[in-house]
């Protein structure tokens, strides 16, 4: 746009209609470089923590704002005008989501002031006691000052460091994986898989596997309460755990389908027909642990 254009959208006379849409929307291409230059001055002032992108998302919105309530009539630069509304907004905004009081902000100014100034006297950082001596306060309550300033500080973790390329999150690691989001949406499926594996198996396999791995129970107690006798309670567990690692194989890596002359292969194809067609990721996102001590027998089932 020519200086002459800008001109006329600046010095308006009385006589001239309010500005329309298209002339605020221009005032505020043409102003958008001013948003960049207060948020500089300002943030400047600002703690290190503040998102100096947020700043400038406050300045953008005042500037439009300005657009809006500009008074052609008013002899005064938009430029002007505007760069009072962007400040205020930054302000504004910075107040609302500060946690701090100001009187915890005041006094870590005092804090960080003196600290720059007996550094610029010394040469070397000076200590709390001579901090605290300067400020005629205790130590006590100068470390009390500074706790009450760090747990007022809002950190971003996906700020970059000063003078470092990683984030607060790249830097911070989580020890417990089990409340990673993926992790624990894996985990999730993964025991939803198992209860819907044994639910699905035939009556008496399904009870032989839950009493067994599930509750703990020994096998000749499973074999006297069924009527049935050790060594066949044996061969049901074998034939459920066959059934389940051919449908297993079917869905994870790494597990090998039962052996292709295994007894039952009639059987556990029906298995994973009828697995592939019931068990879908909803299902098993959703499917209820069988017991509050279902881990312990899950570990010994992957076994």
């Amino acid at each position: 746009m020519s200086s002459e254009n800008k001109d006329d959208l600046r010095h308006w006379g009385s006589d001239m209609a309010p500005l329309t849409t298209e002339q605020q929307n221009t005032l505020v291409t043409e102003t958008l470089d001013l948003v960049g230059h207060i948020v500089s001055e300002v943030s400047a002032r600002y703690p290190r923590h503040v998102d100096r992108s947020e700043l400038w998302n406050a300045g953008a919105l005042g500037l439009v704002e300005a657009s809006r309530r500009y008074d052609q009539d008013s002899g005064i630069p938009f430029a002007r005008y505007a760069a009072i509304r962007i400040r205020g907004a930054i302000i504004d905004s910075t107040r609302t989501r500060d946690w701090a009081s100001r009187s915890v902000r005041r006094r870590l100014r005092e804090i960080q002031d003196v600290h720059t100034g007996l550094e610029e006297q010394s040469g070397r950082p000076p200590s709390s006691t001579e901090i605290a001596g300067f400020l005629g306060i205790s130590v006590d309550e100068l470390h009390s000052r500074q706790a009450h300033a760090a747990t007022s500080t809002l950190l971003h973790l996906d700020q970059p460091s000063e003078g470092d390329e990683t984030s607060l999150a790249d830097r911070v690691e989580e020890e417990r994986g089990d409340i990673l989001p993926d992790i624990a949406l894996e985990q999730r499926e993964l025991r939803g898989s198992l209860v819907d594996a044994v639910r699905n198996l035939p009556a008496v396999q399904a009870e032989v596997i839950s009493r067994y791995y599930l509750e703990g129970e020994l096998l000749q107690d499973i074999a006297d309460d069924l009527g049935l006798t050790e060594a066949r309670v044996s061969q049901i567990r074998s034939e459920a755990l066959l059934a389940m690692r051919s449908f297993f194989a079917t869905q994870y890596e790494g597990v090998e389908a039962a052996p292709e002359n295994a007894p039952g292969k009639r059987a556990r194809a029906a298995y994973v027909a009828r697995m592939s067609e019931q068990s879908t990721w909803r299902s098993r996102l959703d499917a209820e642990p069988m017991l509050e001590t279902a881990t312990l027998g899950e570990a010994r089932l992957y076994d």
